[in-house]
């Protein structure tokens, strides 16, 4: 048995490894889930996790379904896209440096008259966080074209078991990293978690700010940065 033109159980290896690997670099959706892993408990952080994955399984479908109006669309409004991405970091960085909590536990999270609102916002945000990054949905076409997995939407059968582990393998990077966050939490006490925030909210006012200088009108060829 084969999905289009491919056995199964290599279709589901693909997707899980393309999973892992492309959730794999730092960057802002990371720095929530370690944040959040330690100031407000495994599920917090796994939450997290999960809109990240699902916003990379998005993509993957983007891909393996070949949509390209969607791809063209994205680098349409590539800048709109990448402004309002860096923009909303910038301001998640400056609540994160001014929030003080007093010990590990944060109290919005764990209060527990909105525990269903407060989840949904954690997956919310990071989910945003990576559907606003063009680079994603690049990254995923340049590797289902290079494993032959671009006209995989052909088949729903086979595109589905493609998506659903994508998000599986993503999925897998972002328990991985709660299960380390969290075992180190016990390092953070006080004053420890609040510069934990502050150099959280700095990561992340960084990527935003990165994000919003490169839409300014510079030959960045010239500067060696592009």
């Amino acid at each position: 048995m084969t999905l289009a033109g491919f056995p199964p159980w290599v279709l589901a290896m693909e997707g899980a490894i393309i999973g892992f690997l492309i959730a794999l670099p730092v960057g802002p959706a990371a720095i929530l889930c370690i944040r959040r892993t330690i100031s407000s408990g495994f599920a917090a952080g796994f939450v997290t996790g999960v809109g990240a994955a699902a916003g990379d399984a998005v993509f993957g479908g983007v891909a393996a379904f070949g949509l390209s109006f969607v791809a063209e669309f994205i680098a349409r409004h590539e800048a709109w896209i990448r402004g309002l991405g860096g923009a909303a970091m910038c301001a998640m960085g400056w609540s994160y440096m001014r929030h003080k909590p007093p010990s590990i536990g944060d109290p919005v999270a764990a209060d527990r008259a909105h525990p269903y609102l407060t989840q949904m916002r954690f997956l919310l945000s990071s989910f945003a966080i990576t559907v606003f990054n063009p680079i994603t949905v690049m990254a995923f076409g340049a590797v289902f074209a290079s494993r032959g997995l671009s006209k995989v939407g052909g088949d729903l059968l086979a595109a589905t078991l493609l998506i659903t582990t994508v998000f599986a393998g993503a999925l897998a990077w972002w328990a991985l990293l709660c299960g380390i966050s969290y075992w180190a939490r016990v390092w953070f006490s006080g004053g420890g978690l609040t510069w934990l925030n502050r150099g959280a909210g700095c990561a992340l006012a960084a990527f935003g700010l990165v994000a919003m200088v490169s839409l300014l009108p510079l030959d960045w060829k010239a500067l060696g940065l592009s």
